[in-house]
C-alpha cells in the first residue's frame, strides 16, 4: 500500500527558519510516492517541503511528473519486494509519460543500496533513511551529471537532528504526525531498524513543542507522537535529566483544545512519573499503542526484549491504575525461531484474557540482516498463518465484546468527514482509535465539520467499528 503525498494547503508547517533554495536546476514538476509507515510519511513531508523551497512544482500523478521520487520501507522482505515492484512500475514512465528522473530513497536504498543501483538501471538518484533535506541538492545533481546514477548515502546512518527543520503537512488538516526521536538502540534480534535507522537520537523538548505549538495553532485537533520507541525520548541526551516526562509536561503546558496520542511505547521505559502527567491532563488520549511481541518468558528472551511476562503484566496493571479506561493496541510475532507450540499456546490465552482492544499479529519474517538469523526459520509458513489467523479470531472476538460494551455511551469523537464507505454517512475516531491502524466512529445522525469534536452516542458496534449519532455539537 502506498500514499501520494500533497499538501493540504499552500503553507508549510514551521519547526523554525527556512532554509535557502539549493537547487541550481530550472524548475521541474516532482510526484513523490510513500511506502510503509507513517514514520516515512513525516520523512516524505521533510522532503515535500525542501522541494517546494528550492522551486520545484508538486503534482498529484506521476503520469504529470518530470522526477519520481520513490520513498521505500524495507524493513521486511515482503516490503522490501513491494517497494521494488512499484519503483519497476513507476519506471515506466519514462517511456510512457513525462519521467526524465527516478529517485529512490527510504530504508529500502539504506538496505540494498548496491544491489539498487546495479539491477535497476532505470534510478538515476538513491538517498538513503536520513539526510531527507538533501533531496533538491540530489536533482540538481541528477541533471548536472546524468552520465551516472547520484548516490546520496553512508552505510550508517547519522542524524544531525535537523532541529529548525520545516515539512509540510499531508495529512488531513485535523491531524498530524510528529517524530520526536529517530532510531532505536534496543537491538531485539527480529529487528533491523538499528541498522537500517541507525541509534536511538531524540529532538529536543523545545524543538517538539514549538512544532505542536505551530499545529495547533493550524486548526490540527491531534497530535500523534511517533518514532520507533517513544517512551524512552531523552534518555540519549546527556544531561541525564530530560526524559519523556518533561516532553509531555512541556506538551502538557500548551493551550487549547486538542488530542495527544502515544504511539510506539516500549514496555521497559514507560515509567510512572509519565503516568501521572497523562492521567492530571484530559487530553492525553486514554488510548496506548505498546508492542509486547511475545509474552512467553522463553521466546521474549530469544528476542532480546529485556522484559519478562511478569513484568509486562505488573506494567500493565500500573498503568490501569492511572489509566482505568486505556485502550490498549499491540503487537504480536508468531512464528519466531525458537517459538514452540506450547510458547503460542501460552501467547493465546494470553490474548483471550482480553486485555487489548486492538491487536496486529505478524508472521515471523526471515531476513539476512537480523541477530535472530542465526536460528533459521524453522517454523514453517503454514504453521505461522495458522497461529496468526487463531489469534486474530480471538482477538475480534474479544475486540466485538469491548465495542459492544459501549453502545449506549456518549463518547467524544474528532470527525474526519465523509465516511471513506458512503457520502450518506460521516466518519470520526474515539480517543480509544488511532488513525489509519483502528476501525472508525460512523456517524449516522447529525452534521459535522471535518476537525471538530462531538459527543456521539454509541447505538451499534461491530469488531472494529462504531456507530453513532450526534447527540450534542461541541
Amino acid at each position: 500500500m502506498w500514499q501520494v503525498l500533497t499538501p493540504f494547503d499552500a503553507g508549510a508547517v514551521q519547526d523554525g527558519t527556512r532554509s535557502d533554495p539549493m537547487t541550481t536546476v530550472a524548475s521541474k514538476r516532482i510526484y513523490l510516492e510513500t511506502l510503509g509507515c507513517s514514520k516515512n510519511r513525516v520523512d516524505s513531508e521533510v522532503m515535500l517541503a525542501q522541494l517546494t523551497q528550492s522551486g520545484h512544482e508538486l503534482v498529484e500523478s506521476e503520469q504529470n511528473a518530470e522526477v519520481i521520487v520513490v520513498n521505500t520501507c524495507g524493513f521486511l522482505t515482503a516490503a522490501s519486494e513491494e517497494s521494488v515492484n512499484r519503483i519497476l512500475e513507476l519506471s515506466k514512465q519514462k517511456s510512457s509519460g513525462s519521467c526524465e528522473k527516478l529517485v529512490a530513497t527510504g530504508c529500502l536504498t539504506q538496505r540494498y543500496r548496491e544491489e539498487l543501483s546495479q539491477e535497476i538501471p532505470e534510478l538515476d538518484g538513491l538517498l538513503g533513511s536520513h539526510g531527507f533535506e538533501r533531496m533538491p541538492e540530489l536533482i540538481s545533481a541528477m541533471y548536472e551529471h546524468p552520465e551516472h546514477p547520484q548516490i546520496f548515502l553512508s552505510k550508517k546512518p547519522h542524524y544531525t537532528h535537523y532541529e529548525q527543520q520545516e515539512r509540510i503537512q499531508s495529512t488531513p488538516r485535523h491531524f498530524a504526525y510528529v517524530k520526536i526521536a529517530e532510531g532505536c538502540s534496543n537491538m531485539c534480534t527480529f529487528c533491523n531498524i538499528p541498522y537500517l535507522r541507525g541509534g536511538f537520537s531524540s529532538r529536543t523538548v523545545e524543538t517538539v513543542t514549538e512544532e505542536i505549538r505551530g499545529l495547533v495553532a493550524k486548526g490540527v485537533r491531534e497530535i500523534n507522537l511517533i518514532s520507533q520507541d517513544t517512551s524512552s525520548y531523552g534518555r540519549d541526551f546527556r544531561d541525564g535529566s530530560t526524559e519523556m516526562t518533561a516532553l509531555l509536561g512541556s506538551i502538557s503546558g500548551l493551550d487549547g483544545d486538542f488530542w495527544v496520542r502515544m504511539f510506539y511505547c516500549y514496555p521497559n521505559t514507560f515509567t510512572e512519573a509519565t503516568l501521572e502527567i497523562m492521567a492530571a491532563d484530559a487530553r492525553f488520549c486514554r488510548y496506548l499503542d505498546m508492542p509486547f511481541q511475545h509474552v512467553s518468558d522463553a521466546v521474549l528472551k530469544r528476542m532480546n526484549r529485556k522484559i519478562t511476562r511478569r513484568q509486562i503484566e505488573e506494567r500493565m496493571q500500573l498503568i490501569r491504575s492511572y489509566l482505568p479506561e486505556v485502550a490498549w493496541r499491540t503487537t504480536f510475532i508468531v512464528g519466531f525461531p525458537t517459538e514452540t507450540e506450547a510458547n503460542f499456546e501460552e501467547l493465546l490465552e494470553f490474548v483471550q484474557e482480553g486485555h487489548f482492544q486492538h491487536v496486529g499479529v505478524f508472521t515471523y519474517s526471515h531476513e539476512d540482516n537480523i541477530r535472530s538469523a542465526k536460528w533459521g526459520d524453522p517454523v514453517p509458513n503454514a504453521v505461522k498463518h495458522k497461529r496468526r489467523k487463531q489469534l486474530m479470531a480471538a482477538q475480534q472476538a474479544i475486540s466485538l465484546q469491548h465495542n459492544q460494551n459501549r453502545v449506549g455511551q456518549s463518547m467524544r469523537v474528532l470527525v474526519d468527514g465523509y465516511s471513506e464507505e458512503t457520502d450518506l454517512l460521516l466518519q470520526g475516531r474515539t480517543e480509544f482509535q488511532g488513525p489509519d491502524v483502528d476501525g472508525v466512529a460512523y456517524i449516522n445522525e447529525g452534521t459535522a465539520r471535518p476537525g471538530s469534536f462531538h459527543e456521539i452516542e454509541i447505538t451499534d458496534a461491530h469488531a472494529y467499528d462504531l456507530v453513532g449519532r450526534i447527540v450534542e455539537p461541541n
